[in-house]
């Protein structure tokens, strides 16, 4: 009957949506780079969402450059290449970096015991920490241009809320960590409510 055949391909089409699902988990916890580019393909999408516009309000991938055009590099000699530079009104440049931090995250959400929910919570924390002390040595403000109004700091954008409030709620020290260091740490709610202000 039509019933029937309605029945079996929405059956059909949940279980594809579901491999799919798995794939795409699969392929976030066990690749840095692909989530790194998760991060920053929602990043993208949360400034489009705002009306803004790449190469006038925002640029991507943008490599720094000093005056003369040549490449900077970082102390360690790594070329510097944030994620993103917001422009503001007069001259006033952020830069944004995307950071994902999903693989202690997931194990901490689908540990059974609280022995492995404290371990999980532990190292999602340390995940973090780690995160932000990388872009505190990284110091991008530093290389922007002396003619703009920089701000001192950089925004670490994590695009997973529910992971970042986890780590907020467990460590209330994180966010004063990262502020003393020069990184604002934001989820998508507050990032898109300040970028709105």
């Amino acid at each position: 009957t039509r019933l029937d055949a309605t029945i079996e391909a929405n059956m059909r089409n949940s279980k594809e949506l579901g491999e799919t699902a798995d794939r795409l988990t699969r392929a976030l916890l066990g690749r840095v780079k692909v989530q790194g580019n998760f991060g920053e393909l929602k990043l993208r999408q949360l400034l489009d969402d705002l009306g803004l516009e790449e190469n006038a309000q925002y640029t991507t991938q943008q490599g720094l450059t000093d005056r003369a055009g040549r490449t900077l590099r970082s102390e360690d000699d790594r070329r510097l290449i944030p994620d993103f530079i917001l422009h503001f009104p007069n001259k006033r440049d952020v830069i944004v970096d995307s950071k994902v931090a999903l693989t202690a995250y997931e194990r901490y959400v689908n540990a059974e015991s609280a022995e492995e929910k404290s371990h999980w919570l532990a190292k999602h924390i340390e995940a973090i920490r780690t995160h932000v002390d990388g872009l505190a040595k990284k110091d991008y403000s530093m290389y922007l241009d002396s003619h703009y109004s920089k701000l001192n700091f950089v925004i670490m954008y994590m695009v997973q809320e529910s992971a970042l409030s986890l780590a907020l709620m467990n460590d209330t020290g994180l966010w004063r960590y990262a502020y003393d260091r020069g990184v604002l740490i934001m989820g998508p709610q507050t990032m898109y409510m300040n970028l709105r202000i």
